[in-house]
C-alpha cells in the first residue's frame, strides 16, 4: 500500500505540473481526482479479489464490494403507470330530474344514478367526464331540453362517483346564459372538481391545464364546434375548435409529458364519423395531442389507434375515440341508452411516455325499475349479465333485460371491431394494438 501511495503522490505533482503549464489550476484538480478515483477503485477491487482468492476475505465481503460498485453506477428511473378513465356524456333530461325529486323537502337526489358503476370509476388514478348542462342555480329554475340546468345535487352525485375532472365546452355550456355558465364555474371549484372548457377571464383561458398523474406531467384541453347559436359575450368564455385551438395544443406540448384532447365535435347519432371529423382529430395528433377522446354523437361510435409521424421524423402511436355515447340520460332510442367506461393505461420510462393499454367497459342506462317507475341508474353490462338471478329481477324488467343482450354484441362490434357473445362476455376489454381501423380514413 505504500506504493501505491507513492503512486498517488507522483500522480499529483505531475498533476499540478501538467496543470501549470497549460495555465489551468482547476483542470489539473479535476484531472487528479480523476487518476486518484479510477486507480483507488481498481487497486481496492485486485486486493479484495486477491484476498477472496486466499481466503483472508469471504465471498460475502466480495458481494459487499461488487453492491458498492452498483452503488455507484447511474440509477435507471423506474417506469410510471398512470389510468386514465373517461366516460360519455352527464345529462339530466326532465325525466331525470323530475324522478329525483322529493316534494317534502323540495330537494333533488341523484344518488342512485352510479352506485354500480362506482367501483370502476374511483379505482383510477383521474376520471373524467363530460358535462353536458349548467349549474345555474335554482333561482333561474331547473330545466331540461333544449336549454339545460340542473340542480347542484347532480354534480354532488358525479363527485361521489369517482369523477376528478369534468369537460364544460359543449353545445349546452351557455344554454342559460353567461352567468348561469360562470355560476358552474364557481360551483365545481367549490365542489374541488378541476374542469376546463369555460372561463370567466382571459387569463384562466389562456393557461394551459397539466395535471401531474403518479409522476406524468399530463396536459387537458376541451373544446367545441359551436353553442347552439347561442351568443356567450367574450371570446375566452368557451373555447371552440378553431385555429387558436391547434395552437393550444402545441403549447401543452410544450408543457406535458401526455397531451389530452377532448372536443365535443361530431354528428348526431351517426354510426361513424364523418372524414371531415376524422381529419380534424388527426390534424389535432399532428400538432402534438397523443389521444383525442371525443364526444357529441350521443351513440357510441369506433375507436382506432394512429401512428403519427413528428417534425423531427419520429413516429408516435396516439389513439382517437370518436364516441363514447351517453353515460346517463333519459335519450331511449336505440342505441342512445348505451355508453362505456375507457381507460387508458399511459407509460413514462426516461423521457420517453406513451399509451401502454386501452380497455373498455360497455355500459347501459336504466329509466325504470321492475315497477315501472322511472329510476334512472347506470350498470356494467357484463355486470348485469353475471349477477345473481334473483337481485337481476328486481333490478331489471324482462324487456330491458333483452335490450342488455342486445348491447352486449352492439357495443363490443363497435368498439372492438368484433361480436362478444353473452357467453364470450368480460368485465373489461383490451382494444388490441394491431387492431386495424374500421374503413375509417387512412393514416
Amino acid at each position: 500500500m505504500r506504493r501505491v501511495q507513492k503512486r498517488y503522490q507522483r500522480a499529483i505533482c505531475v498533476g499540478f505540473v501538467i496543470g501549470i503549464g497549460l495555465g489551468g489550476i482547476l483542470s489539473a484538480g479535476f484531472g487528479i481526482a480523476s487518476y486518484v478515483l479510477k486507480h483507488q477503485k481498481q487497486e481496492t477491487v485486485e486486493v479484495v479479489n486477491r484476498n477472496v482468492i486466499q481466503g483472508t476475505v469471504s465471498p460475502i465481503e466480495n458481494q459487499s464490494e461488487k453492491t458498492l460498485e452498483e452503488t455507484l453506477a447511474p440509477t435507471k428511473e423506474p417506469e410510471k403507470i398512470a389510468t386514465l378513465t373517461f366516460t360519455g356524456d352527464l345529462m339530466v333530461h326532465d325525466y331525470q330530474y323530475k324522478s329525483c325529486y322529493d316534494a317534502a323537502t323540495k330537494t333533488y337526489d341523484f344518488s342512485g344514478n352510479f352506485p354500480e358503476v362506482t367501483k370502476y370509476l374511483e379505482t383510477a388514478d383521474y376520471t373524467i367526464g363530460n358535462l353536458e348542462t349548467v349549474l345555474g342555480g335554482a333561482q333561474i329554475g331547473i330545466t331540461g331540453y333544449p336549454c339545460f340546468n340542473s340542480p347542484d345535487s347532480f354534480a354532488d352525485a358525479i363527485k361521489d362517483a369517482g369523477y376528478d375532472l369534468l369537460t364544460t365546452a359543449n353545445n349546452h355550456c351557455v344554454d342559460r346564459g353567461v352567468s348561469a355558465m360562470e355560476r358552474t364555474i364557481t360551483q365545481l371549484n367549490k365542489m374541488k372538481f378541476d374542469h376546463i372548457g369555460t372561463y370567466k377571464t382571459e387569463k384562466a383561458r389562456n393557461k394551459i391545464f397539466v395535471k401531474k398523474i403518479q409522476g406524468i406531467k399530463i396536459a387537458f384541453l376541451s373544446c367545441t364546434y359551436g353553442t347552439n347559436g347561442i351568443s356567450f359575450g367574450e371570446s375566452y368564455h368557451v373555447n371552440l375548435l378553431n385555429e387558436q385551438f391547434y395552437e393550444d395544443i402545441k403549447r401543452a406540448d410544450q408543457k406535458a409529458d401526455f397531451v389530452i384532447v377532448l372536443p365535443h365535435n361530431g354528428t348526431e347519432y351517426q354510426v361513424t364519423p364523418a372524414v371531415n371529423y376524422q381529419q380534424q382529430y388527426k390534424k389535432m395528433l399532428e400538432c402534438g395531442a397523443d389521444a383525442v377522446i371525443a364526444s357529441h354523437p350521443h351513440i357510441l361510435q369506433p375507436m382506432e389507434y394512429k401512428k403519427v409521424k413528428d417534425a423531427d421524423g419520429k413516429k408516435r402511436k396516439c389513439f382517437v375515440a370518436y364516441s363514447l355515447g351517453n353515460f346517463i340520460s333519459s335519450q331511449r332510442t336505440v342505441p342512445r341508452d348505451a355508453g362505456v367506461i375507457l381507460t387508458l393505461t399511459v407509460k413514462k420510462k426516461g423521457k420517453h411516455t406513451a399509451i401502454k393499454s386501452v380497455d373498455v367497459i360497455p355500459t347501459w342506462v336504466r329509466m325504470k325499475d321492475t315497477r315501472g317507475k322511472n329510476n334512472f341508474k347506470v350498470f356494467s353490462v357484463y355486470d348485469i349479465l353475471n349477477c345473481d338471478q334473483k337481485k337481476r329481477k328486481e333490478e331489471i324488467s324482462t324487456k330491458d333485460f333483452n335490450r342488455v343482450l342486445q348491447v352486449q354484441t352492439q357495443s363490443t362490434k363497435t368498439l372492438l371491431g368484433t361480436s362478444y357473445s353473452v357467453e364470450e362476455a368480460k368485465e373489461s376489454y383490451s382494444f388490441p394494438v394491431e387492431k386495424k381501423n374500421f374503413n375509417l380514413v387512412s393514416k
